[in-house]
This record gives C-alpha cells, sequence and structure tokens, in this order.
C-alpha cells in the first residue's frame, strides 16, 4: 500500500495513519491521544470557561467572576495533574 508521502513511499497497516489519511476519526482509540492530548483539552476547556464567565460578568455583574475564576483554576491544573501523572509513571 502507497502512502500519502513521497511517491512509492511503503506505509505499513498502521490503523492510525490509515485513519488519519482516509479522515476517519472513528478509527482513533482515546489511547492513542495519550496524555498531552487531554492536557491541551483540559486547559482549552478552562480557557472557555474563563471567557464565558468574563462576557457573563459585563452583563450580569460579580456573581460572573465565579466562572472566571473557576475557569482560571482549571487551566492552570491541567499542567499539574499532568506532571504529576509524568512522575507517577516514572517511578
Amino acid at each position: 500500500m502507497t502512502g500519502g508521502g513521497s511517491p512509492g513511499e511503503e506505509v505499513g497497516d498502521d490503523v492510525e495513519a490509515d485513519a488519519v489519511r482516509d479522515g476517519d476519526p472513528r478509527e482513533i482509540e482515546p489511547a492513542d491521544i495519550g496524555p498531552m492530548g487531554a492536557l491541551i483539552a483540559v486547559a482549552f476547556t478552562g480557557a472557555v470557561i474563563a471567557m464565558v464567565g468574563f462576557m457573563l460578568s459585563l452583563f450580569v455583574g460579580d456573581a460572573a467572576l465565579v466562572f472566571v475564576l473557576l475557569g482560571f483554576v482549571v487551566v492552570l491544573a491541567s499542567p499539574v495533574a499532568y506532571l504529576r501523572f509524568r512522575a507517577v509513571g516514572a517511578s
């Protein structure tokens, strides 16, 4: 089977590479994402929560600042959790 690289380049039976090339996201397992993907997803979610809280604070007032603080906590907890995961895996 020839891949998407240079002509004649041989690509093995790598299911993940085939799924990415075919554009079929159902073939990628959650374990393929790994801890770094989870870190990005959690940090992005925290940033969205913080932005929504900021927008709400413009209309609602100080009560929505809880969402801003919660978003920042999630954003900052994500790298700490990743470092902890790496430290546990190394031992």
